[in-house]
């Protein structure tokens, strides 16, 4: 089978050293879905210039030399678009969220092939970070919420009412009674339900503690992990949730 050439745009979720001078970047492209590429990295650059190519959430225009149908390619090209946790060294908060969006996407995205409207909403989440101000501590809650639909855990938030739980195992709102420890209790309920009615356009209007934000985050980790289990714990969370307080 020969080689195909593809010139297309990423966003880097991680990079895995291999040895002292190979690393593996996992990346999700617009043309590819998620591919894995062994880099190099030349003596000058072990240190600096080269890995702050591939940190993470890094948007690059790439081409790309593999097989057809495999996730394994070989960077050819790579040229920096954007570099929101590089800008985002001056704002701790926003550089957390930049680690967590992008070990979320690692742990959750395993297709290797396009997927237009999944590209265009972490191409434009990751643009909105930078620009968001306003209401910017809720950022990671409501991109969770968003990639949730992308991946089809779709809840039907049209259905809360005031005094109702929610059942994270069925990812449903309800009367109740709930005979296991996945749930939330009607005052939590009702933040999640203001949560999922929130879009980053309207990120001010949602009001959270650290402790309501810490629950919901916690909560919709939980539900993605019965979906997915494969998500593990994510190293980030704990970081974010202390930066927040």
């Amino acid at each position: 089978m020969t080689n195909s050439i593809t010139k297309t745009k990423g966003v880097v979720l991680s990079m895995v050293p291999y040895n002292d001078r190979t690393q593996f970047v996992r990346i999700y492209t617009e043309q590819l879905g998620k591919v894995t590429c062994k880099v190099t990295l030349s003596r000058v650059h072990r240190n600096g210039g080269q890995r702050l190519l591939y940190a993470p959430l890094t948007v690059l225009e790439l081409v790309l030399e593999g097989r057809i149908g495999q996730d394994f390619k070989q960077i050819k090209e790579a040229t920096l678009l954007n570099s929101p946790y590089t800008l985002s060294m001056s704002d701790p908060g926003k550089a957390a969220q930049c680690l967590y969006m992008a070990e979320l996407l690692d742990r959750t995205i395993k297709e290797v092939e396009a997927n237009g409207p999944l590209w265009q909403f972490i191409s434009q989440s990751v643009e909105l970070l930078q620009l968001t101000q306003r209401g910017s501590a809720n950022f990671h809650l409501v991109f969770t919420t968003r990639l949730c639909y992308h991946i089809g855990f779709h809840v039907d938030n049209s259905t809360w009412r005031e005094g109702m739980l929610f059942d994270i195992n069925e990812g449903v709102y309800t009367i109740g009674p709930i005979y296991h420890p996945h749930y939330l209790a009607a005052d939590s309920a009702s933040w999640l339900h203001q949560l999922l009615d929130t879009r980053f356009a309207t990120l001010d209007s949602l009001r959270l503690t650290r402790e309501q934000r810490n629950v919901l985050l916690d909560m919709m980790l939980t539900f993605l992990r019965i979906h997915l289990p494969e998500i593990g714990d994510l190293r980030s969370v704990e970081v974010l949730k202390e930066l927040f307080a």
